[in-house]
């Protein structure tokens, strides 16, 4: 009885291998494409650690801006974007939704004193009126006017601390780095049960997160629109008043006074300054004025030349002398 063949051959096994090997690279290939196009760069994004986030989230010192049932959460520092957006005109039909608007501002790392106090104000007090005022002015113009800064008291220290901590660790929940400048975040729990968060610093990242939160008002943010300022009365134009050119009159110029004669012509008056006269000194004896030079006589004006006549070019005539006609 012939030895029994194996069922696959050394070529046929190996070709197999590599084709199960190629096939894996190019699915694999095709993941990494599919996950740099499509979800990559996508805005909103299932959290995958939703306990630990929501908890920490929990934990913090947000402002509540209006009641409701279902939150959302935006953190970010004064200086993004679309913070004013999402505070404004989003947060109050997120309110005709029954959702309920929190903010919390944490520090950005960069924006300097006044921002690190009025942070600190914010977690100590929840002030909403010290938000809408902040919000009122641009971030490079606030200046923290009557806030204690942070330096005063270790109290305030710790606040901006643990303010940082928590920009911190969100970011780490998210599996995001630490210098990630991608603000607002806004968090909350779509219509699965699942929390969802959007790094809306784009306004193709708003645009997906309203749809996800079903907004439809403008996107843009309501700004006030500013009085123009009353117009300024001016006196009426006299007679006087009125010239032919653009440019202002001066006075008439005052008269110059009469200045002292020097020998050597007119000047206004001596420039030395007088020296102080100093106890003991004897009274100064007033100088003897001096008598002008006289001025040498003018030359008399020289006589006019007399018109020239014409003179006569002419070569001269030969004459001959009576007296030579005798010799």
């Amino acid at each position: 009885m012939p030895p029994s063949r194996p069922y696959l051959s050394n070529r046929t096994a190996a070709a197999l291998a590599a084709g199960i090997g190629l096939g894996l690279v190019v699915a694999g290939l095709m993941i990494v494409i599919w996950w740099t196009v499509t979800q990559k760069d996508r805005a909103v994004r299932v959290v995958r650690d939703d306990p630990a986030l929501e908890t920490l989230l929990a934990s913090a010192p947000a402002i509540r801006l209006n009641a409701g049932e279902r939150p959302v959460t935006i953190i970010s520092p004064r200086a993004a974007t679309a913070l004013e957006q999402w505070l404004g005109a989003d947060a109050a039909e997120l309110a005709t939704h029954g959702r309920e608007v929190r903010a919390i501002i944490v520090p950005s790392g960069h924006g300097g004193a006044s921002e690190e106090a009025t942070v600190v104000q914010l977690w100590q007090g929840r002030d909403i009126g010290l938000l809408r005022q902040w919000l009122s002015m641009r971030a490079e113009h606030w200046t923290a006017v009557g806030i204690e800064p942070v330096s005063s008291s270790e109290t305030r220290m710790a606040t901006l601390a643990e303010a940082a901590g928590l920009r911190r660790s969100v970011l780490q929940r998210l599996s995001r780095p630490a210098d990630d400048n991608r603000w607002p975040l806004v968090i909350w729990r779509d219509g699965a049960g699942q929390l969802a968060v959007c790094y809306c610093h784009t306004p193709k990242a708003v645009a997906e997160a309203r749809l996800a939160l079903g907004l439809k008002g403008a996107s843009a943010p309501v700004v006030a629109v500013p009085t123009p300022p009353a117009p300024i009365r001016t006196a009426p134009a006299t007679a006087e008043a009125e010239t032919t050119d653009s440019y202002p009159r001066l006075g008439d110029m005052p008269a110059p006074e009469p200045s002292a004669t020097h020998p050597y012509g007119e000047v206004s008056e001596t420039h030395t300054r007088p020296a102080p006269v100093l106890p003991g000194d004897a009274a100064p004896v007033a100088p003897s004025p001096q008598k002008a030079a006289p001025r040498p006589a003018s030359r008399p004006a020289r006589p006019a030349r007399a018109p020239r006549t014409d003179v006569n070019t002419a070569a001269p005539k030969a004459e001959k002398d009576a007296e030579s006609l005798f010799y």
